[in-house]
């Protein structure tokens, strides 16, 4: 069952890590993070190369449900900041190949881990931008403040960045961390701000806190009332469970040291 989490924004099928926005028949998803294996092995680190994997398993069923016919990035497609890396080359081209295969419109919204990608996304028609404004909705990545000046108001502010998780622990002690949607008024721009979970399976990110200090994003850090924010909390092949605000969620969320 798909909620609202702003008007026109629904989360899609059992848990998946994106959005749908309806009147633009487009879904936005976040920080894929292709080639994060090849760079955690270059620094010692040996993972399972399942990001590709993850993220054509994902759009495959959010294309399949939603009927979308445009796929927008909101950012951190790929990983390594200083070049690009043999896998992300091949991941981009095979994650490239197969939204060229599905006919749907694509469109890259940078982030800022998203250097040399034009290399391989103008080689199938991708768009990239640094920004996208459409009909009332504002897609960033988020690691920077919107640039304003839009041609008319904005309904919604999705962004990713943040990899946003939520750790909570139960009476006895324990702790869970799971990753979530955020959502909270945008008052900037008057919005309803939109914050996407990563489709990067070692992209675990924020912890959620009541502390500015704790977020990336400077949105989060100097523009949102933390305490408005409210968790919807992914359970892949289970679904989406909304939390209340933090402000009332103080006393249940973990520390961030635990």
């Amino acid at each position: 069952m798909s909620i609202e989490l702003a008007p026109g924004v629904y989360t899609v099928g059992e848990g998946k890590p994106a959005v749908f926005v309806a009147p633009l028949r487009a879904v936005v998803l976040a920080d894929l993070h292709l080639g994060f294996e090849e760079e955690a092995a270059s620094q010692g680190y040996y993972v399972p190369r399942i990001q590709l994997r993850r993220s054509l398993e994902i759009l495959r069923s959010v294309l399949d449900e939603t009927g979308a016919d445009w796929v927008i990035f909101a950012g951190d497609v790929k990983h390594c900041f200083s070049r690009l890396l043999w896998s992300e080359r091949r991941e981009l081209e095979e994650l490239f190949s197969f939204l060229e295969k599905r006919g749907v419109r694509v469109t890259v919204v940078r982030g800022n881990h998203d250097n040399y990608l034009p290399i391989v996304a103008k080689k199938h028609g991708v768009e990239i931008v640094q920004e996208l404004y459409v009909d009332g909705y504002l897609v960033i990545h988020g690691h920077k403040k919107p640039a304003g000046g839009y041609p008319g108001p904005v309904k919604a502010v999705i962004m990713g960045h943040e990899h946003p998780s939520i750790r909570l622990r139960d009476r006895l002690g324990y702790v869970t961390k799971m990753p979530c949607f955020l959502t909270a008024p945008y008052r900037p721009l008057s919005a309803t701000l939109v914050v996407l979970p990563a489709i990067g399976q070692y992209q675990t990110g924020t912890s959620v806190t009541l502390d500015p200090s704790t977020y990336l994003s400077p949105l989060l850090r100097e523009e949102v009332d933390l305490s408005r924010v409210k968790p919807y909390v992914l359970a892949e092949d289970f679904g989406v469970f909304e939390f209340p605000e933090l402000g009332l969620l103080e006393d249940l969320l973990a520390e961030i040291t635990l």
